[in-house]
């Protein structure tokens, strides 16, 4: 799209591309007013301090404003505007008045060059009579008048020929054409030209933006299918447990995309195990969702089936991703089984983060783990389980890069320090109150820099055997 713009910027005219919130997004200019800019740094041409301006980009984002002699600082523009109502922007076209102006200058020229060489004559033949002397002046005004008379019509009329088919185009009919009247040989036949050929490369970049928004908007239809699927297959519903009373989960996503390729899960598989798992897949788009749906179930199969060792379980999902993974995709996980009678967490790491935890009255600390390979990155990989002990009060938070990896307007990490800092705001909240505190955290402090990855969260704190449905 830009390297069409570009390709506009010619013959003192050029096109730009203003978005609905009035940013100049595409321009081949570098400077002034309509230099593209961006988001952060551009400014509303609405509120500029040109009213005619403003006043001409307000109507062009609304319907075609036909044809505008606007002034600005550097010189003064025929300026016509036509909106993109698919993407809500609108084509602004600008030609400089000045160019316009060239044959009425030449005139100009010629008149002030014939009157000086009459004058020059007139004073190489002082020697003549004063009657010859009136009668050559008041010809030579004669012929200059009579000349300015037949110039003007011929560069009068092709303008406004032009001007009138320039104010005539429509959403249907965007293209200006050559026609015989434009063929003057001089500089009004240049602008004609110029003009059209704008105009034509005008058509061309509408038909090519028609088409990419067409399959921009049929990808997003997918892409949001896909989403939806994906939701409904993490658990969403919270209270999760609200028969269990001896603990308290609560877990959350928000994918970077319209389809994330992070996920969790939680489940029990008897009335004492219950089975916490965050992966973090790698790629990203649909064929990462696609990939993150299969592990989500291969580990959901093998938890069931009676293996109660996480790394055990870790090492079947592994055998079985590396099986048949021609796209050479991995997951990193984290997966723990709490003993909800006596609080014991056995858990194995798949190169995940490191989780924190939380023992009752103390603060939120990295809990640096034991890390095994990624799921899904080489066959054969032995994997370690390990023991917390957990007492009632005591909680375990686990999260994906996206949380610690989210990145500022200033290209700063958030970062485990400040991740511990929003755990440790209320350490008595509930789960769900903990992750809240984490994600208003992070929205502080990335403010509106574009998010690059998911951010998914789980916690699961234990209230203790005894403390009841």
């Amino acid at each position: 799209m830009q390297e069409g713009v570009n390709s506009l910027d010619e013959n003192g005219g050029f096109v730009c591309i203003v978005n609905q919130f009035g940013h100049v997004v595409l321009s081949p200019k570098t400077e002034g007013v309509f230099q593209a800019k961006k988001s952060a740094e551009a400014i509303d041409l609405r509120k500029n301090e040109n009213a005619e301006l403003a006043d001409f980009v307000t109507d062009a984002l609304r319907a075609k404003t036909g044809v505008r002699l606007i002034d600005l600082e550097e010189g003064s523009y025929y300026m016509a505007g036509a909106p993109m109502e698919t993407l809500g922007w609108t084509l602004i076209g600008v030609f400089s008045r000045d160019m316009t102006a060239k044959p009425v200058e030449m005139l100009q020229e010629s008149y002030t060059q014939i009157q000086s060489e009459a004058a020059g004559l007139y004073r190489s033949r002082t020697a003549g009579t004063n009657r010859m002397a009136v009668v050559l002046m008041l010809l030579t005004a004669a012929l200059l008048a009579a000349a300015s008379l037949v110039l003007g019509k011929r560069i009068v009329k092709p303008l406004n020929l032009i001007t009138k088919r320039i104010s005539g185009l429509s959403e249907s009919n965007l293209e200006f054409k050559m026609e015989d009247s434009f063929r003057t040989g001089d500089e009004i036949e240049v602008l004609a030209e110029s003009f059209a050929k704008l105009s034509h490369k005008t058509v061309e970049y509408v038909e090519k933006v028609k088409k990419i928004t067409a399959e921009k908007e049929r990808v997003s239809v997918e892409l949001q299918l896909s989403h939806d699927i994906q939701v409904n297959m993490l658990p969403n519903i919270f209270p999760a447990f609200p028969e269990r009373g001896e603990f308290d989960i609560y877990a959350s996503m928000l994918p970077a995309k319209e389809v994330g390729w992070d996920f969790y899960d939680f489940y029990l598989v008897d009335d004492s195990s219950l089975v916490m798992v965050i992966a973090d897949v790698s790629g990203k788009g649909i064929p990462a969702a696609m990939f993150m749906m299969a592990s989500k179930i291969i580990i959901n199969n093998i938890s069931t089936m009676g293996i109660d060792d996480p790394a055990r379980i870790l090492e079947a999902a592994n055998r079985q991703i590396t099986s048949n993974n021609p796209a050479e995709m991995f997951v990193t996980v984290w997966l723990g089984i709490l003993d909800i009678p006596t609080g014991k967490l056995t858990a194995a790491n798949a190169g995940h983060e490191y989780p924190y935890v939380l023992r009752k009255g103390g603060r939120f600390e990295l809990f640096r783990d034991r890390h095994g390979f990624v799921l899904g990155g080489m066959d054969g990989i032995r994997y370690h389980s390990y023991e917390i002990q957990l007492n009632p009060g005591d909680a375990v938070f686990v999260y994906t890069d996206g949380v610690a990896e989210a990145v500022n307007p200033k290209k700063e990490l958030f970062g485990t320090n400040r991740l511990a800092e929003a755990l440790n705001k209320n350490t008595e909240a509930s789960c769900k109150e903990l992750l809240e505190n984490v994600s208003e955290a992070v929205g502080t402090f990335v403010q509106d820099a574009p998010q690059f990855d998911d951010t998914t969260m789980l916690a699961v704190r234990y209230l203790g055997a005894k403390s009841g449905k």
